[in-house]
Formats: C-alpha cells, sequence, structure tokens
C-alpha cells in the first residue's frame, strides 16, 4: 500500500504543474472567481439546524480572480481551529485559456488520477471511519479529506452557456420495514464514538421498536444536501445542460456565449416546500426518516 505522505506529494506536485500550464495560458480579463466566506464554528449549529439565513457572494475578476482560482486548487486544509471543519469550502469560478489545450487537459486527468489514488489509500487504511479519521489526521493535521478528493472540471468542448445557482437538493430512498429494519440492526457494526455497545444497542433497540409499530410498509430516507453553489452548463453542440458542483474553478477553452454569474444567498428567495415534503412526518431524526403523514400512526 502506498504511504499516504508520498501520495499527498504527488498529488501536489501535480498540481503544481497545472497551476504552471493555467498561469501560461489563461485570459485573466475572461476569469471570474466568486468569494464564498468560511463558516465559523460559532456559525455551525445554527446553520446545521436552520440553515443559511444569507450568504454574501464577492465576485472577483481578471489577474485577482486568476490567482484566487489558482490557489483554489490547493486548498485542502482548515486554516485555523476557529473555522468549521463540518462545511467544506467551496471555490466558485472559470479560468478561460487560450493555449496548450491538450497539455491543460492532460494534467488535469493527472491531477484527478492522483486525487483518486489519496482517496484510494485513505480507503484502505481501515474499515471504521473513526480509525481512519484518525490515521488521517495524524498525518495531516486539519486536513479536510473531502476538498482533496473533489474532481477539477475541464471542459475540452467549446462551453455555450454557465449559469452559476444555489442547490440544496434532497437525497431519497426509499425503504421496506423490512429492509429499515435490517438497516437499524446492522447500525451495531458502526458504534458511534459518543456510545458504548450497550448504550448504542439500546438506541437501535428503540428505533426498530419504533418501526415495527408502524402501520407504513415503506419509508422515506430524505437526508437534504446542504447548501452549495453549482451551474447549469451547456456545451456547445449538447442539447441540454447538466449541472455540475462548484467546488472548485472550472476550466474552460473558450468564452461562453452566455454566463450568469453566482449571486449572494437570501433565505427569503427560497422555494416553498413542496406538498410532498409536507406530506411526511419525522419518524427518527438522525436517521433522517420520515413515513407518510396519513398512515403513520403506530399500531397499539
Amino acid at each position: 500500500m502506498a504511504n499516504l505522505i508520498d501520495l499527498m506529494s504527488a498529488l501536489e506536485a501535480e498540481i503544481v504543474e497545472l497551476r504552471i500550464l493555467l498561469r501560461e495560458n489563461a485570459v485573466p480579463e475572461l476569469c471570474s472567481y466568486f468569494h464564498v466566506p468560511l463558516v465559523t464554528k460559532d456559525e455551525e449549529n445554527s446553520i446545521i439546524e436552520f440553515g443559511y439565513s444569507n450568504i454574501e457572494v464577492t465576485t472577483l475578476t481578471g489577474h485577482e480572480a486568476l490567482q484566487r482560482s489558482l490557489e483554489a486548487f490547493s486548498d485542502f486544509y482548515v486554516p485555523d481551529s476557529s473555522f468549521s471543519r463540518r462545511f467544506v469550502t467551496k471555490h466558485p469560478g472559470l479560468i478561460v485559456v487560450s493555449g496548450g489545450q491538450s497539455k491543460i487537459s492532460a494534467q488535469v486527468m493527472r491531477v484527478n488520477a492522483a486525487k483518486l489514488a489519496f482517496k484510494a489509500g485513505v480507503l484502505a487504511l481501515s474499515d471504521t471511519a473513526l480509525e481512519k479519521w484518525k490515521e488521517v489526521h495524524d498525518r495531516f493535521m486539519h486536513l479536510i479529506t473531502t476538498t482533496v478528493y473533489r474532481s477539477i472540471y475541464c471542459f475540452d468542448e467549446d462551453v455555450h452557456r454557465i449559469n452559476f445557482n444555489w442547490v440544496s437538493r434532497p437525497r431519497v430512498s426509499n425503504l421496506s420495514k423490512t429492509e429499515l429494519v435490517e438497516k437499524i440492526e446492522s447500525g451495531m457494526f458502526t458504534i458511534p464514538p459518543s456510545h458504548s455497545i450497550q448504550s448504542w444497542k439500546a438506541v437501535l433497540d428503540a428505533d426498530k421498536s419504533l418501526i415495527e409499530k408502524q402501520r407504513n410498509e415503506t419509508f422515506t430516507i430524505r437526508r437534504r444536501i446542504k447548501l452549495r453553489p453549482e451551474a447549469s452548463i451547456r456545451l456547445k453542440d449538447a442539447n441540454t445542460a447538466l449541472g455540475y458542483s462548484a467546488g472548485l474553478p472550472y476550466i474552460a477553452f473558450n468564452k461562453p456565449a452566455y454566463f450568469t454569474p453566482l449571486e449572494s444567498f437570501d433565505t427569503s428567495k427560497k422555494q416553498n416546500r413542496s406538498r410532498k415534503e409536507d406530506s411526511l412526518q419525522l419518524l427518527i431524526k438522525r436517521m433522517n426518516l420520515y413515513a407518510d403523514r396519513n398512515s403513520s400512526e403506530a399500531e397499539s
């Protein structure tokens, strides 16, 4: 198994090469970077419980945008202990380059391959999340592994349209009562650090008892993805646009015909809850588990 420190060194070397190529070929006046403030530890609990009220976005252009975009590719660490580790830094932006397409595209592929190699190295450390966390952070203090894993998007085809926006879509999965009970029982294999075996078993037994008393035969796990910047991107010869996470700046080899910048987020502009959401009743908060409100009365 490759050493994690060696894998990180290899990744950092590939990023340096990419930066050099981009700096040589970028067109600064066509570059954009949207600064999204970091979340502090004092803010994180409120945001987790109630969501964002607003996010003030600062738009940068020109050489400053290019410099911030290049720095973003190696932003893997929390600056200091006052900032949240639970909210990953976002770096939405666009780098437009005018030459060196084949070299840049190949280098992006090498960077993304090095990211996958590092991720594989982390996953091979242990079968438990806590042990992996300890192993990684013994080597890299304040590292946020998900920032290392995220891919760089480089578009070889001409980009027709880029529309930046804020998204927070729920991730939904439906389970039968039998499947849900099995899922709860499998929780004994991953005991949280805050619990003993006995206390965690008591939690799972209570959850299982609650589910078995429900009249519902199907249940919904509805996890809301944290609010994040994204862009709807349509390539020149494509019929439809696709959504891409804007965790890192995009790389394009042409100026898009249409470009919508990322605006500040204001919770007052959020869409209303859907009828589907209103019909669901929360059963187990830690699992984000819901049942149909109209048929979820427990059996006596």
